[in-house]
Formats: C-alpha cells, sequence, structure tokens
C-alpha cells in the first residue's frame, strides 16, 4: 500500500472519528439545551409606569406539556420578600403564548424601592437545577434640578395681553408688562403663562390664538427682567361643550348611559400630536426656559377606555358575560365598579393603570420636544391618585418640576392632603413644586383671608416631603391677584403675604446639603 494511501485512510478515519463527535456533542448540546428553562423581565431596567414582562422559557416538550397540566406560577422577590403589588396581586399564574413560552404581567407598584427584583417561580423545586433566573432594575429618572428657592408666578387667563391695562405695584397704571411687574414684586424667579387653550374662536380652530403673536416678546422681556418664562397648554379639558372634529372625547355615565365630556381622551393620538406640535415652537425658542402641561388626565369622564383597561391590566376580573356585553354596557360596569368603591383592588388598578396612561402621553410629548425642561400641574387629592396621576410616574415620563395643585380643600382636608404627601414622596422621588391660588372664596373665605393663604403654602412647603422642606413653590394666578376674589383684602394684601411666603421658601436650608 503506498504511503499516499495509508494517509488518505488515516485523514478519512479522522474526520469520520470528529464526525461521530460532533454528533455526540451535538445531541448533548440540544439535549442540555432542552433542559434549560430562563425566567426573566423583557427588559433589564424598568420605570414606576411600566408593566413587567415576565417569560419562561423552555426548549422541553415534555416540561410544556406538564405546564399545561398546571400553567407555571410566579411571583417578585426584593432580597427576602415578595413583592405585593397593584391590585393585591402577589402570585401570578402565567399563560403560554406559544409552545415552550409563558408570560405573566406585573405592574411596578406606587413609587416602589429603586434596586434588584428577582422573579421566581413557584411549587417546582425539582427544577430548581434547570432553572436560569435574570433580575430586572427599577429605575428613577433624574429631572432637571431647578433652583433652591424657586418661585413661580402664574397666568391662566387667555385674555389679550394686547388690550391688557395693569395697575402696578407702584399704582401706576401699565400694559401686560404690569403682570411682570407684580410677578418680581412678589418676588417670583419666574413666569409660566397658559398659552394653549381649545377651541379657538373661529369654527374649527383648535387653539386660542389671542395671544400666540405675543407671547415670544413676553419672553423676551422676562429674559431682560432677570425672570425664567414657561408656556403650557391643556391637555384634555378644552373650554367649549362644541366637540371639535377628529377627536375622541372622553365619556361620563349618566342615567345609565355614556355622554360626551367636553375632554378629549386619553386615547386620542391626534391630541398628541396636536398638543407636541403647539409646543414644538416654545421648546425651540432660546428665551423659553419651560415648557408645560395642564389636564394630563381624565378631567372629565374616562368610561371609553373600558376596553383598554381591561385589556392592559393585570389582574382585573370581569363577569362571565363579559364578551356579550355591548360597549356601553361595559362602561356602565366600569363607573359602577369605580363609583361605589366596595373593590378596593379594582379601583387602585384603575388609578393605577390611568396613572400610566398619563406617564405615557408625558413621554411621548417630552420626546417630541426634546430637551426642553418640562413641568405639568398635578390635583392633589389622595397623592394625585384620584384624578389617574402619580407625581413619580409623572417623575419618569419626564416631568422636570411637578405642579402641585393644593387648591379648594378645606382646612381638615388640607391637613389629610397634607399627611398623605409627606409620608408618599422624598426628595430623590419627584421635584414637585407645592401652589396655592389667590381666592378667598377657594379658601372657603376663612376669617385670615390672605394669610390662611400664607399658612398652607408654608404647611405646604415644610411637609410636603417626608425628608425636608421643599425647594420652591408656585403662586396661582397673576389674573386672580390682580381682578380676583379677594375678599375684604384687595390686591395688595394678597401680594403682601405671596412675598412673606417667598421669602419663607427662600429661607429653607438646601435639602441636597442637609441630606
Amino acid at each position: 500500500m503506498r504511503l499516499s494511501d495509508h494517509i488518505r485512510r488515516g485523514i478519512y478515519l479522522f474526520a469520520s472519528v470528529a464526525a461521530l463527535y460532533a454528533v455526540v456533542f451535538g445531541l448533548w448540546g440540544i439535549r442540555a439545551k432542552s433542559r434549560v428553562l430562563r425566567l426573566s423581565a423583557s427588559k433589564s431596567e424598568h420605570l414606576h409606569y411600566d408593566i413587567v414582562e415576565l417569560s419562561l422559557v423552555s426548549h422541553d416538550p415534555t416540561l410544556d406539556e406538564s405546564f399545561r397540566a398546571v400553567p407555571p406560577r410566579f411571583v417578585v422577590m426584593r432580597g427576602t420578600e415578595i413583592v405585593t403589588t397593584i391590585a393585591g396581586i402577589r402570585e401570578m399564574t402565567a399563560r403560554r403564548v406559544a409552545p415552550g413560552f409563558w408570560t405573566a404581567r406585573w405592574p411596578v407598584p406606587w413609587n416602589a424601592p429603586p434596586g434588584a427584583y428577582r422573579p421566581v417561580l413557584l411549587g417546582r423545586p425539582d427544577l430548581d437545577e434547570r432553572l436560569e433566573t435574570a433580575a430586572f432594575q427599577i429605575a428613577r429618572r433624574k429631572p432637571k434640578p431647578m433652583p433652591q428657592g424657586f418661585v413661580v408666578a402664574t397666568l391662566e387667563s387667555v385674555m389679550p395681553l394686547s388690550a391688557m391695562r395693569v395697575k402696578g405695584p407702584d399704582g401706576k397704571t401699565t400694559d401686560w408688562r404690569g403682570l411682570l411687574d407684580w410677578a418680581k414684586s412678589i418676588g417670583a424667579d419666574a413666569f409660566f403663562m397658559l398659552g394653549g387653550q381649545t377651541p379657538g374662536l373661529g369654527k374649527g380652530e383648535i387653539w386660542m390664538d389671542a395671544n400666540l403673536k405675543l407671547i415670544p416678546k413676553v419672553a423676551e422681556e422676562c429674559r431682560r427682567r432677570g425672570l425664567q418664562f414657561g408656556v403650557y397648554a391643556m391637555f384634555s379639558l378644552t373650554m367649549s361643550n362644541q366637540a371639535l372634529p377628529g377627536y375622541e372625547y372622553g365619556l361620563e355615565i349618566k342615567d345609565g348611559r355614556p355622554v360626551a365630556t367636553r375632554a378629549v381622551s386619553l386615547r386620542d393620538k391626534k391630541r398628541l400630536a396636536d398638543v407636541a406640535a403647539f409646543l414644538k415652537p416654545f421648546a425651540d425658542d432660546p428665551n423659553v426656559d419651560w415648557v408645560g402641561l395642564d389636564y394630563i388626565r381624565n378631567a372629565l369622564g374616562g368610561y371609553e377606555l373600558v376596553d383598554d383597561f381591561v385589556a392592559e391590566m393585570p389582574g382585573v376580573v370581569v363577569p362571565p358575560e363579559w364578551p356579550k356585553l355591548s360597549r356601553d354596557e361595559r362602561m356602565t360596569w366600569l363607573a359602577r365598579k369605580k363609583i361605589m368603591r366596595r373593590d378596593r383592588e379594582f379601583v387602585e388598578a384603575w388609578e393605577w393603570w390611568r396613572a400610566r396612561r398619563a406617564a405615557l402621553i408625558v413621554k411621548e410629548i417630552k420626546a417630541r420636544l426634546g430637551g426642553k425642561p418640562l413641568w405639568a400641574f398635578t390635583l392633589t387629592w389622595d397623592k394625585g391618585w384620584h384624578h389617574g396621576q402619580d407625581p413619580v410616574m409623572m417623575n419618569d415620563a419626564g416631568v422636570d418640576i411637578d405642579a402641585l395643585m393644593f387648591y379648594e380643600a378645606d382646612k381638615p382636608q388640607y391637613s389629610e392632603m397634607m399627611k398623605s404627601w409627606h409620608e408618599y414622596i422624598k426628595h430623590g422621588d419627584a421635584q414637585v413644586l407645592p401652589g396655592d391660588i389667590f381666592d378667598w372664596v377657594l379658601h372657603q373665605k376663612d376669617e385670615a383671608g390672605p394669610g390662611e393663604f400664607g399658612r398652607r403654602l408654608k404647611a405646604a412647603i415644610s411637609g410636603v416631603y417626608g425628608d425636608g422642606p421643599a425647594r420652591g413653590v408656585f403662586f396661582h394666578d397673576m389674573a386672580r391677584l390682580l381682578w380676583g376674589r379677594h375678599g375684604p383684602w384687595g390686591t395688595r394684601s394678597w401680594a403682601d403675604e405671596a412675598r412673606e411666603i417667598s421669602r419663607f421658601v427662600k429661607s429653607q436650608p438646601d435639602p441636597e446639603k442637609i441630606q
């Protein structure tokens, strides 16, 4: 036999052995892969408006069949403790969405502490050696810091600036610039004004345009005077019962039937696009320091969201006859469940889910506006939850200053609001700016008049956070200061009280330096 034949046979033998090993190791690899299970979240990091998508993946057909008989159950742990989340959700039964692929959904708890959270498979210790588990993080977005002692004066009126006559602090009558004279007089560092209100005066016009051409001049004047300047728009609430074409409106239930409100639905994508487009030129203006949003909530109604809510929110239990109910019947069911408030877990689910939807609107608008700092107004009953708002979700979605509207409460209610806020947030959770309104009637015609206004705001500055005073305050609004319901006191008495509040907040220690 020639040497070349020996070499050829050796090569064939080596190749055959190599192929055999490849088959053996390939089969072993396939078998090993089929034995491994992986339990993880769809993302490694989540924010407070997120619903965590948990998935268990297996390539073992036998195990998949076993799970079809008894579906896998998950919990989420922080350290050694199982976390109970929104609507009392503690254990989750996964559902099969594809062969070997099982999922469950876990809403992030209200103001959950940041850090690592770990999904756990329950009731199958026999799988421990095969199971790979990946933890996920709950994080917080860091807002643009506002200056210490930041005082904001707002203007909610859309009365034409061009025709405005203002008697200034010096007693002299001037034009709209007198608003800024008063803002400086009460110690404000910023002037935030309403720019976007729907509808306009003309048929089909979306925005009231009386002041739009003047707003850039107001911004320039504020810059000249050393005032920061902001423009805001109302998102959902419109100022007319006449529906504008192209919008889906929120629905309320009256006498067992849905009726349209004057608030655009949170699900309306056209409204989101219109508001973002309205604010974009101001966001691009170097003389504008802030852009803002009001009514990022179900201003009225909201029952048109019923199908979205039931489809998206984990843990919602509907009656057996649900598939046979009409949409009107489903909305009526939701309204009754919410109004009766007997099912506390259901109500919490509804409040959390609406706050999530509001946060997702903010997130999208923020993305469309670029890097301009954003503020929003939040109603303060039950930390905003009662109205479908949450300051922590707002922060994570892109709100840099959450202006808390401590309005229209009597003394006991105000005290309860302060207690709940003090227990709920700390400085690292969200950047909030407490505020109150220049209005004697909305202070229940208290005999102290502006003194009660001052007492409440000082209490809010001192106590809204659980770990130190607020870094600022806002006064709402300058039109009410000049032409509002003052009671026996005039503009100057309310302005003097506001000036004292400004001194008070500016005298507070910087929370960042005392923590």
